[in-house]
This record gives C-alpha cells, structure tokens and sequence, in this order.
C-alpha cells in the first residue's frame, strides 16, 4: 500500500518542498519522491534516503508529448505495484478519478500518517521558539504604537499626525515579522465588537478606552514553523466591565497553565475552563454567527509545521504528552463590547510545561 499525503506530513517526512506540484509515496519504509526535473537535484539533497523519480525517469523511451500529473503518478504506481493506495482528506479529487479508473483502490483515511509529529524534537522545539520570538517582537511593535498614539478629542488614536487603523498596525506587525524572516496571513487586530468574533481580523479606525484583541502567528519561511500569541489591550482607560474580562480570562488561562503536564485529558483542561468561566459568572451562549457569547472556542491547539495540529485542548479523548506543543488561549467574548483573549505558546515537559516567549498580559496602556 502506498500513501498520498498531506503537505505538512510530507515536509515532515522529507524536508523537502517546491512551488510545483509533486508528490510523496510512502511505501512500508521506504520513501518515493516524483518531482518536476527542474526539483530533482535538490530533492536528492534534501531526501537523501528518499527514491526520487522525474517525468523523465518514468516515460523514458516513450512519447515526448506532455503526460499529465495524474499519470505520472499512475505510472509511478504502476512501476511500484501498488494497486491500493491512502490517501489524505485534501488529496485532489481528479487525481484520485483517474486512479480509479485505472484499477487503483483508493481509501481516504484522516488518521495522521505520522503520530510522532505531536512530539516535537529539540530542533522542533528551537524552530518553534524562533518562530514565537518573532510574534513576540510583533506584539511589541503593535503595542509601541497604541501607546504612543495621541488620543484625540473625538476618541480615536493618531500616530505620526495620521489616524491610526488596524491596517496600519498590521502593517507594522507584518514588516516586522519579515524582519525577522518569518510571513502572517490572517493577523487580528481587531478594535471594540469587532472582538467578539474571534477571527475578525479587524478593520478601520482605532479608538481609545476600548479592547483591542491582537493575535499574530507567524510561520518562519525556512522551517515552516509557527508561533501563535494572543494579547488584549487598551489604549486609555478600560471600562470596569472590561477590566473583569481581563482578569477573569488572565485566571482562567493560569489554571489552565496549571494542568499542563504528561497525562492530563485534553478535555479535563477544557472542562475545567468552561467551568472557571461559568462559576464566575460568564455564561456560554451559542447563536446565530456574531451573535455568541462567553467562551466560544477550544482552550488551544496544537503547533507545529501546521497552526493548528494535534494535540488539542477540547474536548475530545487524548492525553498530553512531553513534547507536545500547545496554545493556552482562554477568551470570553460579549457582543456589542468586544472580546477579551490571551494566549501563550507552550512545550509540554516530563514535569509540567515551558513558555516558549512570552509578552507582559498588561490591559492598559
């Protein structure tokens, strides 16, 4: 049996990747590479215990006209007698016609291909690390300019003599992740309501004595690792409701900080939270999109080549094991005011866990 896998599984696996298509099969142990010709030599490099095959190599002696992807895999297949092949959930629907009507058996399987990339190796770890450290100086940034901002009659910010927007400081966070070697997608910075629904990545003007919820993850461009951080902060004076979404979610996240070690149930974490919230006071409500309150989400994810990977901090079975690495990042979000999150990237240890970089969890400024 052959496996068609996952982009991340396959970067995993060999190190290797490219801007073209190609594919990785895994065969018992020994691993098959079909790249374009121009990919070869540094495939080879990269994967050194990997087979590497070109076009070329496949259809050597044969017509020169062009052979399509789906049968350069086909005859790849074919050369490798596999007539059964696993494939992951994304693996291109064509592709997978072409099999079939060629005599593959196709099953698609969404069980990972390699559970060992939920424990993370040194290097990982280290990857991870510079990865955070760039959100970190991110966040700094992000945060330099609301406090410096001049807040003006009207209740908004200005900086450099311009009205500060969310596209302005996400500007900034992006130059300064480049700096650093690393690319965002997706940032948040988002001002007041626009908190409440945890992935609006925000927009427009910022104002003053409101939450601004900021969530950078960064993915270094070399590694393909990520770093996630999450910080709430407010330019002035936070209202007294605000000020208690603070610190209720800086408690919550600290117990769940607390429960960190090998063996604890992903779910008890989740639990636990959801329980914290509710006996202070919070209550879960789930509606209509934009319309939902409380806590809304996971206590966190997994990290690694993907943002969100296994081990999870929801409920679902599974327990945590040194060498996972996970986001803490407990929120309690009220319509109408904003949101409220704070998270943490974390490295499971054989005693508890270790924060990977961190930012001071201050709310005004």
């Amino acid at each position: 049996m052959a496996a068609g896998l996952e982009e991340s599984d396959v970067r995993y696996a060999t190190g290797f990747t490219a801007p073209d298509p190609f594919i990785l099969l895994v065969e018992g142990f020994n691993l098959h590479l079909l790249v374009s010709a121009m990919e070869a030599a540094r495939a080879r490099r990269t994967c050194p215990n990997a087979m590497v095959y070109t076009p070329a190599d496949l259809f050597a002696g044969a017509s020169t006209r062009r052979r399509s992807f789906s049968d350069q895999i086909l005859i790849l297949l074919l050369r490798l007698d596999c007539r059964i092949v696993r494939v992951g959930p994304s693996f291109p629907v064509g592709i997978v016609r072409t099999l079939e009507q060629a005599g593959v058996t196709i099953h698609v399987d969404s069980s990972p291909p390699f559970p060992s990339r939920a424990l993370k190796t040194p290097a990982e770890i280290a990857a991870i690390i510079r990865s955070q450290r760039a959100a970190v100086a991110a966040m700094k940034a992000a945060v330099g300019i609301l406090r410096t901002a001049e807040i003006t009659p009207s209740g908004y910010l200005k900086s450099e003599g311009k009205t500060l927007t969310s596209e302005r400081i996400k500007l900034e966070i992006e130059r300064t992740l480049l700096d650093r070697h690393c690319t965002a997608t997706g940032t948040i910075v988002a001002i007041g309501p626009q908190g409440a629904r945890p992935h609006d990545e925000g927009e427009g003007p910022v104002r003053a004595h409101v939450p601004v919820v900021i969530d950078i993850f960064p993915r270094h461009r070399a590694s393909g690792y990520w770093g996630d951080i999450t910080r709430t902060v407010v330019r002035g004076k936070a209202v007294p409701e605000v000020r208690r979404l603070h610190r209720t979610v800086r408690k919550a996240q600290q117990h769940a900080l607390d429960m960190i070690r090998p063996g604890v149930e992903s779910r008890a974490v989740q639990t636990a939270v959801e329980r914290f919230f509710l006996e202070s006071g919070y209550e879960t409500r789930l509606g209509p999109a934009g319309e939902e309150s409380g806590f809304i989400h996971s206590v966190g994810h997994g990290l690694g080549l993907d943002v969100h990977e296994s081990p999870g901090l929801r409920n679902e079975p599974g327990r945590l094991s040194a060498g996972n690495v996970v986001t803490v990042e407990p929120g309690l979000y009220l319509p109408g005011l904003g949101g409220v999150r704070m998270e943490d990237t974390v490295a499971v240890t054989d005693t508890g866990y270790k924060i990977l970089a961190t930012f001071p969890k201050m709310l005004e400024i």
